[in-house]
């Protein structure tokens, strides 16, 4: 109906509108120049983007040590602007604009459109996923990539053209560069297809064997797939001399999340390799089971919680994780009862497993949130459409479920594991104050000094650094003020004292 396509209209504006607001005020905060950023992700790709431009084959000389296909995406976007972050992070947000779209699309295809529009408000207005699409990391590329490959088998599944499988195995290709682990996906492609009803089956060969089918699809799919895949294996053989696929951090990352010391979020271990036929191998699994369908936003390179404080437009998006799982994992078992979801659903158990299997983030979890944000509006429509049917315990069972799992899953870690992140944001806050400082982008100073005052407080070198920001504009008042707060919060504080004399000097107290 006509209403319906001026709401997924309205959502996809929306979604955009916070999108882009959220990149415009992310540019004035400690956590948008990626040079400043060390040890965090966006410096990495930042840097190994500009490598591309210089050398796009030969990069470096070693094999990939990351997927490469984010990289050579941003290597592009700063070709065309000139190295300009705000256009990367204006494309980005295009992108996952997009995605928005695909899971209304997706959404239709597994119940109806109803489905689909519920799907793409929560994903429109997911918190997370909204700060991490318009920054200089490969999250948003991911879903993007993800969420297309699932569409396209659907779409290849009911318009049953060989070019369809042929881009369908194109995508699973760049998905591969983008993030290897949707490799993992393949086995359940081919259950899928088999499981698919039979007067909708793949290719249009009349007189052939369900079997002769299935091969003529995954054929396409893997030809697809391997002329993408190949010439960066290539590549990797010819600079480095070694066979990598596609990048050699896999077995780093399982170092990560599964040795004896590994605490199951990404912290570098020092324990030994645990083994899958060991008891402590699945004890660990299960913690990481827990860490992933728990409600916190696990932060790695960013902190939603951090970000939200000093990034208004993201007051206005009000989706968070524990909403999503706590009705998406009800909505994977209802949407399991028809065969046709297989795909979908399977997909979706890919997405949580992959990462169990390793280490959790917040934004490891991005695939899977937005493959849920369908079941969840799956939930949801069939509860509505079984309220409207007069019957009413199985949607009242249904939510209850959901409920019970938000509340189980609802607890925060501790407060040193909170604090570690606030003093990273500390360090990168001087870091950008210091920098903006030097080019005389004084304004700019002061909002960041001011950001990090507001937040920390009880920081001496908050109230130091906002009265370096003061001073450079010649702000001598503010400044001493500044200055005294924080020798009042930290009295052996020596560069405050040298700063504090050199102004009364100037500027005698009255």
């Amino acid at each position: 109906m006509k209403y319906r396509k001026l709401i997924i209209l309205a959502i996809l504006f929306t979604g955009f509108a916070l999108r882009i607001f959220t990149l415009i005020q992310i540019s004035s905060t400690t956590f948008y120049n990626p040079v400043l950023m060390d040890k965090h992700d966006q410096k990495t790709f930042h840097l190994w983007a500009q490598s591309i431009i210089k050398h796009p084959v030969y990069v470096d000389g070693q094999a990939f040590y990351m997927a490469p296909l984010y990289p050579y995406f941003l290597a592009i976007l700063y070709a065309i602007s000139g190295g300009s972050v705000f256009f990367a992070g204006l494309i980005q947000g295009l992108l996952d604009t997009f995605v928005i779209f695909l899971i209304y699309l997706l959404g239709r295809k597994i119940k109806d459109e109803d489905t689909g529009i519920i799907a793409a408000f929560f994903y429109a207005f997911y918190q997370t996923v909204i700060l991490y699409s318009i920054t200089i990391l490969s999250d948003g590329l991911i879903i993007f990539l993800n969420i297309l490959l699932i569409f396209a088998i659907y779409r290849a599944l009911e318009t049953k053209r060989r070019s369809s499988w042929f881009f369908s195995g194109v995508i699973l290709g760049f998905a591969a560069l983008a993030k290897p682990t949707i490799l993992a996906f393949i086995p359940f492609i081919i259950i899928g297809l088999w499981l698919w009803p039979e007067s909708q089956l793949v290719v249009p060969l009349e007189k052939k064997t369900r079997l002769i089918h299935l091969v003529k699809a995954l054929a396409l799919g893997a030809i697809g797939c391997a002329m993408i895949m190949l010439p960066v294996t290539m590549r990797n053989l010819v600079v480095s001399g070694k066979f990598v696929l596609i990048c050699t951090n896999g077995p780093v990352n399982w170092q990560i999340g599964n040795s004896s010391d590994s605490v199951g979020l990404f912290c570098y271990p020092k324990g030994s390799l645990l083994h899958p036929l060991e008891f402590d191998f699945w004890k660990l699994f299960f913690k990481k089971f827990l860490l992933f369908f728990n409600s916190y936003e696990w932060p790695q390179n960013l902190s939603i919680y951090i970000a939200r404080e000093i990034i208004p437009a993201l007051k206005f998006a009000f989706v968070r994780f524990g909403f999503i799982v706590s009705l998406g994992i009800v909505g994977i078992f209802l949407s399991a009862r028809n065969r046709k979801n297989f795909l979908f659903v399977s997909f979706t158990i890919v997405q949580i497993m992959w990462v169990i299997m390793f280490f959790i983030t917040d934004r490891y979890r991005f695939p899977a949130v937005a493959c849920l944000t369908v079941t969840a509006g799956f939930l949801i429509k069939q509860s509505i459409d079984e309220i409207r049917a007069r019957k009413f315990l199985r949607p009242a069972a249904w939510l209850i479920l959901a409920g019970l799992w938000a509340y189980i899953s609802g607890w925060e870690p501790g407060q040193s594991f909170a604090d570690m992140y606030w003093r990273i944001f500390a360090k990168l806050s001087k870091a950008n104050i210091v920098y903006n400082l030097q080019i005389n982008n004084n304004d700019l100073a002061e909002k960041i000094a001011k950001d990090y005052e507001k937040l920390l407080p009880q920081d001496p070198d908050s109230h130091f650094f906002l009265a370096c920001a003061y001073a450079q504009k010649g702000n001598m008042i503010d400044a001493e003020k500044e200055l005294v707060k924080t020798l009042e919060l930290k009295s052996d504080h020596h560069y405050a004292k040298k700063f504090l004399d050199e102004i009364r000097k100037i500027r005698p107290s009255n």
